[in-house]
Parts: structure tokens; sequence; C-alpha cells
């Protein structure tokens, strides 16, 4: 159950993150501007997807992944992969208040579309693993939640203060 709360946490932060990246981009956000466009989240698509990939591989080994549970593994797979251009933003740089926000909207919606299957696909791998690997699963969903939360933490320091109106 923690690493399924963990694991939501991590997609909501993610969501946050890339509305806030989007907003970084066009310069309107204090967090950023033109220091941000080197950031991990604008990294090249193909160098994050190898990221991911060398990532997986090393999650997959620790956790000695046996054949019988290698179908619930590519389910699991397949479900956390971001679809191509996910990453885009959801509305035009000049669209109008209303139509930004619906473009924000369908973003988060897709957002959460997106960490339902992630949930129910965890849920699916984590039934199929032995009791010492869900352990080692559970380490691994709270080391990744501890690194987003410190890397949300220093952005927020080494972010400009907001006016205060």
């Amino acid at each position: 159950m923690k690493l399924i709360k963990s694991l939501l946490i991590v997609g909501l932060l993610g969501s946050a993150a890339a509305t806030t990246v989007h907003a970084m981009g066009k310069g309107d956000c204090a967090m950023g501007g033109d220091d941000m466009k080197s950031h991990m989240w604008q990294i090249d698509p193909a160098k994050r997807q190898a990221m991911m990939e060398k990532h997986l591989q090393m999650l997959h080994d620790k956790l000695k992944i046996q054949p019988a549970q290698e179908s619930a593994w590519k389910t699991y797979i397949a479900a956390i992969k971001p679809l191509p251009g996910q990453d885009k933003p959801a509305s035009k740089a000049d669209a109008k208040l209303p139509e930004q926000l619906d473009g924000r909207l369908q973003m988060m919606q897709q957002h959460l579309d997106m960490m339902q299957k992630h949930v129910a696909a965890t849920k699916a791998l984590y039934q199929q693993l032995s009791p010492e690997q869900q352990k080692l699963f559970d380490q691994e969903g709270q080391h990744m939640h501890n690194r987003m939360q410190q890397h949300m933490q220093h952005h927020r320091q080494a972010s400009a203060p907001l006016p205060n109106n």
C-alpha cells in the first residue's frame, strides 16, 4: 500500500512539475526561465528514454524477476512508459486564458489516466512478487519518492521568492 501511495505521489508531483516546467519554458514562472532550459525535465527525449530503460533494467535485475513474472513485468513497463508527445504543451502559447486552462485540465486528465494505469500495473506486478521481492520493490519506490522530494525541495530553495502582494 505504501508503494502505491508513493507512486501516486510521484505521479502527482511529476504532473505538477510538468506544468511548472511548461510555465518555466515560457519565462512566466518565478522558478526559472532561461536558466531552466538545461534542466532534467528538458533533457533530450532519447537520453531520458535511455536513462529510464537503464533504471528499469537495474530494477529488473535487483528484483530477480523470474520467468513466470515476466508477463506482469512487461505489463508494468508498458504502463509506466510515457506515450509519445505526452510532454508537449496541451495549449498554444498565444491561447487565451480559458483555452490555456482547458489545455492544462486536459494535460492533468491525461496524467491522471496514465497514473491509474500505472497503479493497476504496479498492483498486478506486486501480486506476482515474492515477499522478498515486494520488500525490495517497496524500498525502491520509497527511494524514488525521497529523491523526487529532495529534487523538488532543491528547486523550491533555489527559486526566487515570490512577491508579497
